[in-house]
């Protein structure tokens, strides 16, 4: 009734057994390196992330650090800046004028105009510096 004895279907069901069993332990062998090799990079991933955040870090505090100083120094020119006379309601004489007497309110807004160009200027660095970190 059965073309093959039951001694050789057993075989056949062992050898079948021992393939897919050989099959399943090399499978599992290269997924358990891929794993392990996924897992060192995720590691040197996150170790390269941490450096990268840590250098932005120190720039970001170099930058802030810079416009406090611009800030410091602008309120204390503004403050030497209101000793000066105010503009009147008079035309101008015509006469060509030079830094030293300029009115407080046509100085204070130089200042302050010059003190946000130099905030600027400060964050434009800080962000060359944080792209060339990332280099």
């Amino acid at each position: 009734m059965f073309p093959l004895s039951l001694l050789q279907y057993g075989k056949l069901a062992i050898g079948a057994i021992v393939l897919l069993g050989s099959f399943y332990f090399g499978w599992h062998l290269r997924d358990s390196d891929y794993q392990a090799f996924k897992a060192t990079i995720i590691a040197e991933k996150a170790t390269i992330e941490k450096d990268y955040q840590a250098k932005a870090a120190q720039i970001e505090s170099e930058k802030n650090a810079q416009i406090r100083n611009i800030n410091n120094q602008l309120v204390d020119a503004i403050s030497e800046l209101r000793k000066r006379p105010s503009r009147t309601t008079e035309a101008g004489t015509g006469q060509s004028c030079n830094g030293t007497r300029l009115y407080a309110e046509d100085s204070e807004f130089l200042v302050r105009e010059a003190a946000r160009a130099d905030e600027i200027r400060v964050a434009l660095q800080a962000c060359y510096k944080q792209y060339d970190a990332l280099k």
